[in-house]
């Protein structure tokens, strides 16, 4: 599977205090494929979502072990800065999360904090970033109202315009549909469907039917271990892992 893989964890193990959420993970994530992380609540899938742009280093007595590549560097290293981490690796969570400023703040808050302030690039780089989101022709007469007034299903592809406004190489998703309507819904699945032309992605999703709908490659995890990993359609139709299968046919988690 190295055929371009861009993101890779090798022998991962993380510790919150001292339990171990993570035990020996070790996976490769492709460029311009869609990867769900499937599994039961506390399975660990968003602990490892969170390891790929260092957001646990947030988090108090938490600890990571083994390596995680990101185009061949481990972003451990203490070399490593963070935030360009997070530059490259965005993320968007599960309940839309926009700021309480204007449309066009959201969008370009954190390009202005890293030293873009040409008002004509700015404005440039907001209509970009709503257009790839789809959301451009919903909002482009109204950028300086608050995004606080938006829909949530709104809200949330606002929240993709805003880390897509980074020009990230990977992006992020846990559950980004799990607070929204199925029509909201079905509109971001198509937007992933979009956006993995041009980027990474990798989610965090409860919602097995969202997995098979979305994703190229699946993961499915189990107490904090990764059960099984390999193209969507094989995990779906014919898993090796007879865990895999119970999980998929709902005879537990």
């Amino acid at each position: 599977m190295e055929n371009n893989v861009i993101i890779k964890t090798r022998n991962v193990d993380f510790y919150y205090g001292s339990f171990r959420a993570l035990t020996d993970v070790t996976m490769d994530f492709e460029q311009n494929r869609v990867t769900a992380l499937i599994g039961p609540s506390g399975c660990g899938k968003s602990t490892l979502l969170r390891l790929l742009n260092r957001m646990n280093d947030l988090i108090d007595g938490t600890r990571v072990e083994g390596e995680i590549l990101f185009e061949g560097r481990n972003i451990y290293a203490p070399d490593v800065d963070p935030v360009e981490i997070r530059r490259r690796i965005g993320m968007v969570f599960q309940k839309p999360n926009p700021f309480p400023k204007s449309i066009f703040n959201n969008v370009t808050y954190a390009p202005k904090l890293s030293g873009i302030t040409n008002k004509a690039e700015l404005e440039t780089l907001a209509e970009q970033s709503l257009r790839q989101a789809v959301l451009w022709d919903e909002v482009k007469d109204i950028l300086s109202r608050s995004a606080m007034t938006l829909s949530g299903g709104q809200q949330q592809r606002l929240c993709i315009a805003r880390a897509l406004a980074m020009k990230p190489d990977i992006l992020l998703m846990d559950e980004p549909t799990s607070a929204l309507d199925p029509i909201s819904t079905a509109k971001i699945e198509e937007l992933i469907d979009e956006l993995k032309r041009l980027y990474t992605i990798i989610i965090v999703t409860h919602n097995m039917q969202q997995a098979a709908r979305v994703s190229e490659y699946t993961g499915f995890f189990y107490i904090g271990k990764l059960i099984e990993f390999n193209n969507t359609e094989k995990i779906f139709t014919n898993p090796a892992v007879k865990q895999t299968e119970d999980y998929i046919t709902g005879r537990f988690g």
